[in-house]
């Protein structure tokens, strides 16, 4: 298992002030609206960073654990990577909460949307969403919840819709990733009905190193955007230093 990341990031805090930071880097190089369709918001009242203006640090090393797909077939978090830059959630598919799984969910698909009519960006990217509620989202509830949302598109990403085999599986990934959830249980029956979680969303690179870690108030396509083509030109060499 790689190394754990660093423990100023692990609370998510570092991830939104680099963020934060690498807004104001790029933003004078930026008019504001550079990608098609996606503009500031009273949520995001910033202009997203030009890409290739700014670099991203390496905050850890992207953790792997066994997981299954929404077919059924068993793999690891690096194998469904294949290398491309990935933009991973931890979600579960009965979240209530508008601002927890559902807004994961919209920014994503934003960033789905762009790149069907964006052949490179279809290219070197993946999306991925694992659930951390494994014995409700098993692989067929993640196959028909995939279905329900429209998420395979013919020209766009991929985007891999992932469950593990227990939660005893899933307890090491999510304490590597440091997503922090919490069980809610019926007084009754003890049942699960839900989840208390933090809302996280993390940037990994083509050699399966963490990039960026976006949280409730950054959580915005526009700066997903421009973080994942700013790799993309960095993997070609291409970005300004």
């Amino acid at each position: 298992m790689p190394n754990r990341m660093n423990s100023r990031w692990r609370s998510g805090v570092g991830g939104v002030l680099v963020t934060l930071a690498l807004v104001f880097i790029g933003s004078t190089a930026s008019a504001g609206s550079w990608e098609s369709g996606l503009t500031r918001s009273a949520d995001h009242d910033f202009d997203a960073p030009v890409p290739g203006t700014y670099s991203l640090p390496v905050l850890g090393e992207a953790a792997d654990g066994a997981v299954i797909d929404s077919a059924g077939e068993p793999s690891t978090l690096h194998e469904v990577h294949g290398g491309k830059i990935v933009l991973l959630s931890f979600i579960y598919t009965r979240c209530p909460d508008e601002k927890g799984c559902p807004l994961a969910w919209s920014a994503l698909y934003d960033v789905l949307y762009v790149s069907e009519e964006d052949r490179d960006l279809a290219d070197h990217l993946k999306l991925v969403s694992l659930s951390f509620d494994p014995e409700h989202d098993t692989p067929a509830a993640m196959a028909a919840f995939a279905q329900k949302t429209h998420a395979a598109q013919e020209r766009a990403s991929p985007w891999a819709m992932l469950t593990t085999g227990s939660p005893t599986v899933l307890k090491p990934i999510l304490e590597e990733y440091g997503q922090i959830i919490a069980p809610r249980r019926d007084p009754e029956t003890g049942a699960i009905t839900g989840f208390t979680h933090q809302l996280r969303v993390y940037l990994i690179d083509g050699r399966k190193r963490i990039r960026n870690i976006y949280g409730l108030g950054f959580l915005d396509p526009r700066l997903l955007l421009a973080d994942v083509r700013t790799l993309i030109l960095e993997a070609r060499g291409e970005a300004i230093r």
